[in-house]
Parts: C-alpha cells; structure tokens; sequence
C-alpha cells in the first residue's frame, strides 16, 4: 500500500465528527455553485473562461520586434465546472501566445490531470500525489515542459500544451515539488523544495542535473509544518524561509480553518549549501513576516543579499484572505544576510504595494540590477491587481512606473532578452493585461529602456485571460 492511500485509510478512520469537522473546516471540491454569493476569485476577470481555443494570427496594436520568437506560457487557475472553493483550487489552465516573424497565434488547454478528470477538491486529493490542480506555474528544464503546483507532483505538457503525465524524475520523487523552483543559469542544475502538511518530514530539498537527473534530495528538520510557498538560491546556497504560516490539525479538527498567522512562532532563514544537507544549514532570524514572492538573491562577500516582497502578515481570517490591507499586501524589502555573525539586517526598500516580482531568469541566483514586480491594491479587501507594472533600480533603490492605464490590470512581467545580448538593460517586459474597457486580455511588450513609454506592442488576444499565477518564456 502507498504512503498516500495508506494516510487516506487512516484518516478515514477517525471517528465521524472528527473527520466531519476537518472536511468542513478545508475546502474541498468544486461541482457546484454554492448558495453564498459569489466569492471574489470568480467575479469579473477573475471569472473562468469555458472554451479552449486556436487562433492564428491575431490582431496587433503597434509591432512586434523580429527578434521575439518563442510562446510566453502562462498558468492560472479556471475551475472547471464554473466554481471552487478557493482562488488556489481552480484547475490549472495553460494560455500560450505563439510569436514568430512578428505575428502571433493563442491556444489554451486544460492540464488534464486526475483532478480534472475527476472534478475533484482539494481534500480529496490530499492524499494522490498524482491528483494536482497543476495550476500554479509552468517551466521548461532538459526537455520537458512542467506544470506545477505545490502539493503535489508536476504534470508534463507538450508543445501543443497537451497533457502527457505526471513526472516524478524516473520514480525518485516520492513527495509534493514546489510550484516556485529555480534554474540556475550557470549550472542548468533545476533547484527546488516539497513541503508537507499532514506528516513529516515537512520540508525536503531536491538537486537536478542540467540533463534531468534528480541527484539529491535531503530532508530539512523544521518544527511545525507551515506554507512555504517560496524560496531563494544563489550561486553557492539555498535559502529556505520557515515564515509563521502555519498549518494546525488542530484547528481542522475544531472546525476552524487550518491555517493562521502565528507570529509567536517566530521566522528565520535558513541557508544551506546547494550540495549540502540538514546538518549544514544556518538558520538566522528575522522579525516575524510573510512573503508569497521574493525578486531574487545573490551573494556579495560574506553576505547574501535577497529582495523580497514582505508583508507584515498572512492569512489573518484565514485561506479567504490571501491578501487585503496594507498589513497583509507585499512591499519590496531588502534583507541582508551576514554569513559570519548569523544576523540579517531588514530594510524596506519602496512603499508601493507589490508582488509576483521577477528578473531577467539568466541572473536568477546572481546579482541583478533590475527588478521588475506588479502592483496590487492595498486597499482592497482580497487580492487585487492594479494598473502598475514596476521596474526597481536594485543599486540605487529607485522605482520606474509602467502606467497600464485607467480600468487596465496588470500581470506578471516576465523579461525576453534581446537575442542574446547579455545586458539585461536590453530587452522587452512582457504580462497579460486585462483591459476592462474591452473586457478583453492583451499581451503587452514594454521596452525596458523606454519602460516608462506606452508598450511598443500590444497582441489582443482572442478571449479574456481570468488572473492568473505564473508563466515563463519559451524562446525558440
């Protein structure tokens, strides 16, 4: 028997009231509208779109630069029947915009795992590694296309964006691969964590060749299980963030929701040679906090210096506040890191609301100039996006201001650099917007040396695109 259908069985063993509450207390399936009203995640363009589509040649505003080819993939949740407990549970829908020779072409396609086949929820697919929403992020590494999502096994997609499998590295993952992994770009090494809720160990750390081994993995001693939705490398280290997120059976169990904002339990950051294990990491301190996206990290003498976008709190009413207030939207902070002393110093860095923040991915774990993060509005009472992409001057701490326009909403900016040239001065930003206006989606390609201008090019998509998670360029 496997771990999972052994863990199912014992859960199912507890006596009903028990098991009652837990179900109660965790959202769990997605077959139908509920009676309440309709919550934030599918209102407007948070919405799901129904139909999976092919359209060649669409329409452009401005042009596309004839160095851009390759498909901007982009993952986000789009329940299936129409409804889901939770913005986290929809099922994983992949938008790809093809661009070539300066036209470009749209496809969207559900990831067919046994969640959509199912129409299962969350708890009950708790226990399947195999059974993921598969709806968070999408990368390419050796080869393969992997969409992912941070409780269970990645899922494999091909260039049509048809689903082929779940990938487990050839039978050596036996446990949940995070949605937010990293590739170096000097080793090729693919970098990434599983954390865990219901069983030790919570955390585990996994190292994969340029070829698509995996050739480590080391299980890391926390003492509680807690969201990790994030992390950090650099050229030597890893850096694991045990934030007060934390995950309390407990809770379940008195019909409370399981997650809560534990700043008792304190926060620290561990770092841990990439090589190394357990008994290596330093684990050092920091003000209680939370960070769903840091921008990236890099080492500078005995120092690791990390951009992140914190915020003071998580999760305060629980899973249906994600974010909402200016104690719980991010902010771009830089911490510092002293290898020597075990200490880190914290400093905000800019006042404007932030996240889904990203650089060029040929400096991911290296020292980066430019940063690049989208807005959010804190004043609002759930997750919202705004009308703002941003670019930081990480040197000189200065923030440029990418103006969408009125009733426009942004989304993740990704950088494509300009054939190869190594500056990352010189290259274009790219997001799907939402232009409530039109109620259409656009892709937009923002000069990063004009990055303040109106978008060089705009490809208006042929259906609106609901908010989504995250994505990653695939150059041809």
């Amino acid at each position: 028997m496997s771990i999972q259908a052994a863990a199912t069985k014992l859960l199912f063993k507890l006596p009903k009231p028990v098991l009652n509450r837990i179900m109660r207390a965790i959202p769990q399936n997605n077959k139908s509208i509920s009676n309440k009203e309709t919550p934030w995640h599918l209102k407007g363009n948070w919405a799901p779109v129904k139909d999976e589509i092919v359209v060649k040649d669409l329409e452009i505003n401005g042009e596309i630069p004839s160095e851009i080819n390759g498909m901007y993939l982009r993952n986000g949740m789009n329940p299936v029947s129409g409804y889901s407990d939770h913005w986290f549970f929809g099922n994983g829908m992949l938008h790809g915009v093809n661009i070539e020779n300066g036209k470009a072409s749209y496809m969207n396609k559900y990831v067919r795992t046994p969640y959509y086949e199912n129409d299962m929820g969350m708890m009950e697919s708790s226990f399947d590694l195999k059974a993921s929403p598969a709806n968070t992020h999408v990368i390419r590494h050796a080869g393969k296309i992997l969409t992912l999502e941070e409780a269970h096994l990645p899922w494999s997609v091909d260039e049509n964006l048809d689903t082929i499998d779940s990938y487990d590295f050839n039978g050596k993952l036996n446990g949940p691969m995070t949605a937010h992994p990293r590739i170096c770009p000097e080793t090729g090494e693919l970098l990434f964590f599983g954390y865990q809720m219901m069983k030790k160990p919570y955390l585990t750390y996994h190292r994969v060749s340029k070829e698509g081994v995996l050739v480590q993995s080391e299980e890391i001693d926390i003492p509680r299980p807690v969201m990790m939705h994030d992390w950090n490398i650099t050229r030597n280290y890893v850096i694991f963030m045990d934030l007060p997120l934390v995950f309390d059976i407990d809770e379940a169990v008195n019909g409370s929701d399981p997650f809560g904002f534990k700043p008792e339990c304190g926060a620290r950051l561990g770092v841990m040679p990439r090589n190394g294990s357990n008994s290596d990491i330093k684990w050092i301190e920091i003000n209680p906090c939370f960070v769903f996206h840091p921008m990236n990290a890099y080492e500078e003498g005995d120092s690791i210096i990390l951009h992140v976008c914190r915020q003071n709190k998580a999760m305060v009413g629980g899973m249906d506040e994600i974010y909402g207030g200016e104690d719980t939207t991010g902010k771009l902070w830089k911490w510092t890191i002293n290898l020597t002393s075990g200490s880190c110093l914290e400093e905000q860095i800019d006042d404007r609301p932030c996240d889904f923040a990203r650089v060029d991915d040929r400096l991911v774990g290296l020292k980066a100039k430019n940063g690049y993060a989208m807005a959010l509005n804190e004043k609002a009472d759930s997750l919202t996006f705004d009308q703002y992409l941003y670019k930081f001057d990480l040197e000189n701490n200065k923030r440029l201001d990418h103006d969408l326009g009125e009733n426009v909403f942004g989304g993740e900016p990704i950088f494509v650099p300009k054939n190869k040239d190594l500056s990352e001065d010189k290259g274009w930003i790219m997001a799907i917007v939402y232009d409530a206006n039109i109620d259409k989606s656009k892709l937009i390609i923002v000069d990063t040396e004009n990055f303040d201008k109106k978008p060089i090019g705009e490809v208006i998509l042929p259906q609106r695109v609901p908010f989504g998670a995250h994505g990653s360029w695939l150059s041809n």
